[in-house]
């Protein structure tokens, strides 16, 4: 026992008569800023056009009204704005607002990633946009209940996995696609200047533009909360 423990605890490889130790670190964050511009890449290092996605600004927020408020922001100054996540695992530069970045915002959830909410009468959980996928599981696990579906990868976050269409299997049910099982959102759109250039938009079960707003790769708005239905967790 205590040598499977040691394997686990430490990958070693003999190469050439010798050991290395290889130790897994986090990935870096994917957008870098100098003192003139930032720029971001994607988890794989390099986009699929093999050029540079340069932006002007990039902000962090780390609340719902924070994330409003960069929407207003870019709203009335009439920036491109675009959200990337903590790890950027997308292939197409779909977080990419402009070639040029003199005129673009950078909006990233990955400190917008602590609030998940349980509700175990109603068997769902609601979470900020930026949550990974695996703290998602963790804690609804630990309400006795499961996500019905859920890509191979947990370092995704929540409202990227279900705005770019991630799924796992799809034999049971609605189907392995997780946006089968959202049930509701909180998206922030533009507004008015009355409406302080951008509000947060409730969008329920029943309500028409869920289908549209799930899948919606960043277009009508920025997602800053889901809602997913559960099962009961069943061992097999």
């Amino acid at each position: 026992m205590y040598y499977f423990r040691w394997l686990l605890g430490f990958l070693h490889l003999l190469v050439w008569g010798s050991i290395i130790l290889v130790h897994a670190i986090p990935a870096p964050d994917p957008v870098q800023c100098n003192r003139t511009i930032c720029t971001l890449s994607n988890s794989y290092g390099a986009w699929g056009d093999r050029k540079d996605c340069s932006v002007k600004s990039v902000v962090y927020p780390t609340t719902e009204e924070e994330l409003r408020s960069a929407v207003a922001h870019a709203n009335k100054n009439k920036l491109k704005v675009k959200v990337v996540s903590k790890f950027s695992h997308t292939i197409p530069k779909l977080a990419c607002p402009s070639s040029l970045g003199h005129d673009s915002l950078l909006i990233s959830t990955a400190k917008y990633d602590s609030g998940i909410e349980i509700d175990s009468v109603n068997l769902a959980v609601t979470a900020d946009a930026g949550v990974a996928l695996r703290d998602v599981i963790d804690k609804v696990e630990e309400a006795g209940l499961s996500l019905v579906a859920a890509p191979y990868w947990e370092g995704v976050s929540v409202a990227g996995m279900i705005s770019t269409g991630a799924h796992g299997s799809s034999w049971w049910g609605k189907g392995g696609a997780v946006h089968d099982h959202v049930i509701g959102l909180s998206m922030i759109v533009p507004g008015n200047e009355s409406e302080g250039y951008a509000k947060v938009k409730q969008i329920g079960a029943q309500d028409q533009l869920l289908n549209a707003a799930k899948v919606s790769l960043g277009i009508l708005g920025v997602i800053s909360k889901v809602t997913i239905s559960l099962s009961l967790f069943e061992l097999l």
